[in-house]
């Protein structure tokens, strides 16, 4: 369910309120207004710096992985070769 920042134009309060397709519109809970401006939050912006470092981070996961799998691959066809020699 969609969590959204919002602030209230009327009384300036800034609040999270849950939005879901089929709930009207939210008001200010403090001054009940429905002149809302919706905020972005970070969890709502996606950058390249940001994506560069999701990608890092999974690569440094699954680096141990990936080498294990190399290694058993090199070693299964050094394996091969001495066979058919």
């Amino acid at each position: 369910m969609p969590l959204y920042e919002y602030v209230c134009r009327a009384c300036k309060n800034e609040f999270e309120a849950l939005v879901r397709a089929q709930d009207p519109a939210p008001a200010c809970p403090k001054c009940k207004s429905a002149d809302l401006e919706k905020l972005i939050t970070a969890a709502a912006m996606s950058s390249d710096q940001m994506t560069r470092d999701n990608v890092k981070k999974e690569r440094t996961r699954k680096l141990p992985q990936h080498r294990a799998e190399q290694h058993e691959e090199y070693q299964h066809a050094l394996k091969e070769h001495l066979h058919d020699d």
